[in-house]
């Protein structure tokens, strides 16, 4: 039986990401491998270089601020400022 970290998924250029996060990315010879921010909804690019033979893998999960519901406040929520 595999762990959860041995089945990895990647993902294609072109595909929509399906959580924002940090995603390893690995192009077919010309570079090493490096790390780069994604956003959900994102359609993963191509490569200038080896076009659509470069893979993402998502090494961490990220939430954006604004969709974090402890930061999401309302107006009522939100104490008037001090007035001098």
């Amino acid at each position: 039986m595999q762990g959860p970290s041995a089945a990895r998924e990647s993902f294609k250029s072109g595909e929509l990401a399906g959580q924002s996060g940090v995603y390893n990315v690995v192009h077919e010879q010309h570079r090493g491998q490096h790390l780069a921010t994604v956003f959900k909804g994102q359609r993963f690019p191509s490569c200038a270089r080896c076009g659509d033979r470069v893979r993402f893998v998502l090494v961490r999960p990220a939430a954006l601020i604004a969709e974090d519901a402890d930061f999401q406040q309302s107006t009522s929520d939100n104490p008037k400022p001090p007035e001098d």
